[in-house]
């Protein structure tokens, strides 16, 4: 138990250092919602058009996750990368579109507030401790 404690806390510290809560990223926040599904499209598929169909199911998930969250747009972009990152440092190959899935489906329907960090990290546990 003191080992899951200590590893929450130094996830938790890793995501607030990697800039989870702020607008770190390339993507301005003041940028066009597209601007940031086609940011995580191109991550996880290379080069792809602007008009590309796979964006919009990017775009659907980040909706969703904001409208179930109190996290901004880039952040669900930076929660999300600093996720893909950790994971794989542990072994865990996923794309930044199945993250947004889980993370989707791990937040109920509601006007709770969820923190995508908590989500995040509570993820990160499940997925590691899956894969021992």
């Amino acid at each position: 138990m003191k080992i899951k404690i200590i590893a929450i806390a130094v996830l938790l510290t890793v995501l607030s250092l990697s800039g989870c809560s702020l607008s770190g990223s390339s993507v301005s926040a003041t940028t066009e919602p597209d601007a940031i599904a086609y940011e995580m499209a191109t991550l996880d598929n290379g080069d792809i058009g602007k008009d590309d169909s796979i964006i919009n199911e990017y775009k659907i998930l980040i909706d969703r996750i904001e409208d179930k969250t109190v996290t901004s747009r880039i952040n669900i972009l930076n929660i999300t990368k600093t996720a893909q990152e950790l994971l794989k440092e542990k072994g865990i190959d996923k794309t930044l579109l199945k993250i947004l899935k889980d993370f989707n489906s791990y937040i109920p329907e509601g006007p709770e507030g969820f923190k995508l960090e908590e989500v995040a990290l509570a993820y990160m546990i499940i997925m590691t401790e899956e894969k021992n």
